[in-house]
């Protein structure tokens, strides 16, 4: 548990950072938040947790000043307000970090840090001074990065945890939103993050801290807040709880527990579907030699940077390789661009959702069938309406896609459900190969068991499936081997019934190599 302290009163009692008083949201035919009411104690980190959709990111948006509630009364240093405005929040050191990097990507760090301010109000700007100043606060907060580098030029994760930096340490917020912050961070960078939010809370800062992960906010958080169809149904603290009991709290199932995913194992087939022979490409990963069969699910695990996510945009002709061959079903190709690699055989689905795999104002509908028009046209180039409503039912059916139609707009789900769509838009090609880079990340436990069990039950039944997590515990629920990559090369394999979890991340880690042959 987090070594957070609360500042107290004069009476004693712990000051309260923030406040909601029976907070309600309404949209047309929608409860958002029902009489919502949540205290927030001054140098706490406190836990808000519950299913994609469950009004989360509605109780985020009226604390920030991004959505007006119905009703109710927010509370900030002692003034009453029924609805805040970005401007008033940021006004009480209110700001929040979320999901998805929001930078400027040809601005250089500095740039992205004191954006749009960089000549404090004097009208000249000391570009030395402010470098110099963006490297003392990346020191200070563990994070030694050049501040001339260009975003562009970073990971997401190093992204993300800049955007954490700027918001506890340039901004000097005294109420830190943290929106899902932690999925997109490698585990170097995670460390640095609790050590971040340790520093904060330690000065009296609180941190409000949303995640999907029961075992992170048991770590992280002193108190938890569970949201569950708009409502706040408990706000307990981290020492009564567990893992088992937070999760039945979350689905509204006392008797809720993990279950394992069924063993489909007897699927695979002795035919390859998939092999890289000596794939290269400089700086990013060298010499990875693999091979998949049909039916089989092959898990590649890895911390961020390892070269797992390059490997897979290399391969589908996103970015270039140096040396190495590609074979499908023992033909050797080679792909241009997704759009080939599709044609191809092989279906890819990114890391970064929003940005890579979807159109967030076309409907579920178009964004499912949208890359097999082809298949779904007859030779005029007329689409066969029948057939792609049809095929789109089927799909949310399947996957369990909560929305009100198929025709609403992607960008009215949840993360969960985007991610859905993204998993069926792979279901919907048929492919030989298909080459998923973390699907579960950043969605509740219902999604993530609702998308691991149709890629273990419906992807691998026709093809074979090499898989990335953020966790390794969704690799050894549906894999039947896992390879570790390290610095960009293979250097450990496991196969299912040496799965340990403790010992896959020490391999992550690059401790203690075991000896990793490729079988030609």
């Amino acid at each position: 548990m987090n070594s957070s302290i609360d500042i107290k009163t004069e009476n004693g009692q712990a000051e309260t950072a923030l406040e909601l008083r029976n907070i309600t949201k309404l949209y047309a035919g929608t409860v958002a938040l029902d009489n919502v009411s949540l205290t927030v104690r001054r140098g706490e980190v406190h836990g808000l947790i519950g299913k994609n959709g469950a009004g989360k990111s509605t109780l985020v948006g009226v604390i920030s000043g991004l959505v007006i509630p119905s009703s109710g009364e927010i509370l900030l240093d002692g003034q009453s307000y029924s609805s805040l405005s970005p401007i008033t929040a940021k006004r009480h050191h209110v700001s929040i970090v979320t999901q998805e990097p929001q930078v400027v990507e040809e601005s250089t760090v500095a740039e992205n840090f004191f954006m749009p301010l960089y000549d404090g109000g004097s009208g000249f700007i000391d570009w030395k001074a402010l470098n110099k100043k963006a490297a003392d606060i990346l020191s200070n907060a563990g994070f030694p990065l050049d501040p001339q580098m260009k975003m562009s030029d970073l990971s997401i994760s190093e992204r993300q945890l800049l955007l954490v930096i700027k918001a506890c340490y340039v901004e000097r917020a005294e109420v830190v939103i943290m929106d899902e912050v932690s999925a997109s961070l490698g585990q170097r960078d995670q460390q640095i993050l609790y050590g971040i939010i340790k520093d904060l809370t330690s000065a009296g800062k609180t941190i409000i801290f949303i995640s999907h992960h029961t075992e992170e906010l048991l770590k992280v958080c002193t108190c938890v807040t569970v949201i569950r169809d708009g409502r706040n149904v408990g706000s307990v603290d981290v020492a009564k709880l567990d893992k088992k009991s937070l999760a039945a709290l979350i689905v509204g199932d006392t008797n809720y527990d993990d279950t394992a995913i069924e063993d489909r194992s007897y699927m695979i087939k002795d035919e390859e579907a998939f092999r890289l022979r000596d794939f290269t490409r400089a700086g990013k990963f060298r010499h990875i030699s693999l091979s998949v069969k049909k039916g089989e699910i092959l898990g590649l695990a890895g911390l961020r940077g390892s070269g797992r996510t390059e490997l897979f945009k290399s391969v589908v002709g996103i970015d270039p390789y140096d040396e190495g061959e590609i074979y499908i079903d023992g033909v050797k190709k080679s792909f241009s661009s997704p759009a080939a690699a599709g044609r191809g055989g092989v279906a890819y689905l990114p890391e970064e959702r929003e940005a890579e795999g979807l159109v967030s104002i076309a409907s579920i509908q178009s964004n499912l069938s949208l890359g097999i028009l082809n298949k779904l046209s007859n030779k005029l180039g007329i689409i066969n309406q029948r057939q792609e409503s049809g095929l789109a039912d089927g799909l949310i059916k399947t996957l369990d896609i909560k929305t009100l139609s198929r025709k609403q707009e992607i960008s009215q789900l949840s993360g969960g459900n985007k991610q859905k769509v993204l998993v069926g838009k792979i279901m919907a090609h048929a492919p030989h190969v298909c080459l998923l880079d973390e699907p579960t990340r950043g969605v509740d436990i219902e999604a993530k068991e609702s998308i691991l069990t149709s890629i273990n039950k419906e992807l691998r039944s026709d093809s074979c499936v090499v898989i990335t997590s953020p966790g390794v515990e969704d690799l050894m629920k549906i894999c039947d081997r896992i390879l570790v990559i390290y610095e960009g090369e293979i250097i450990s394999e496991f196969d299912k019934s040496e799965f340990s979890e403790q010992e896959i991340y020490r391999a992550m880690q690059g401790e203690e190599v075991l000896t990793y042959a490729f079988e030609d």
